[in-house]
């Protein structure tokens, strides 16, 4: 009888546990944008740069993205996620970290031989040509507008029926574009610019 009562008491305590647990992890979720917004400055405040700042805040299904710009030149420094899940802040995948000429891998490892001066042989009106001409051909009733200056290249809303509906970048030497497959169904966006 002791051991049906220990082995009783083990399993309660064990569940207790796992629900403890659970519970914990589930309030770590990053759902307000209010939090990113949060996790976000304090990011910010960690480069201790009196140049940067947060440009834009987007929620997505997967992850929230912020853009970083430089205030001195209103050029796009480099682009950021957060996960949903942990709350932790990271760089974002493709153009930020590959094309980046003053911020990302290529610019920091000697990448690009290209002076990060912020000036692309790709106009920005020639950058929203070049993702319309790739979304006519691959995600037809989608529109490119609202284009961001980067270090090398611009990344761009893609809306349709008047809504955002993801984004893609657009290298600004050769007029690569890279779609952003990774932020799943858009939701919400603060525009967050300092004076």
């Amino acid at each position: 009888m002791n051991r049906k009562r220990l082995a009783l008491g083990i399993v309660l305590v064990s569940v207790s546990v796992i629900g403890l647990l659970m519970f914990g992890v589930s309030q770590l979720r990053t759902t307000s944008i209010d939090l990113a917004l949060n996790i976000a400055e304090g990011y910010l405040a960690s480069l201790d740069s009196s140049d940067l700042a947060i440009g834009e805040i987007m929620e997505f299904e997967q992850n929230f993205y912020v853009i970083y710009y430089e205030k001195s030149t209103g050029i796009g420094a480099f682009e950021m996620l957060i996960d949903k899940d942990t709350g932790r802040i990271f760089p974002e995948y493709g153009p930020n970290m590959m094309w980046n000429t003053k911020y990302g891998h290529a610019g920091m490892m000697g990448g690009w031989r290209q002076v990060p001066s912020g000036e692309m042989s790709i106009n920005q009106d020639e950058a929203v040509s070049i993702a319309q001409e790739f979304l006519d051909r691959f995600l037809p009733g989608t529109v490119a507008e609202d284009p961001h200056p980067f270090y090398g290249y611009y990344t761009i809303h893609v809306t349709k029926d008047g809504a955002i509906y993801g984004m893609l970048s657009v290298h600004g030497y050769d007029g690569t574009v890279w779609y952003h497959n990774w932020h799943g169904a858009y939701i919400r966006s603060r525009e967050i610019h300092e004076e």
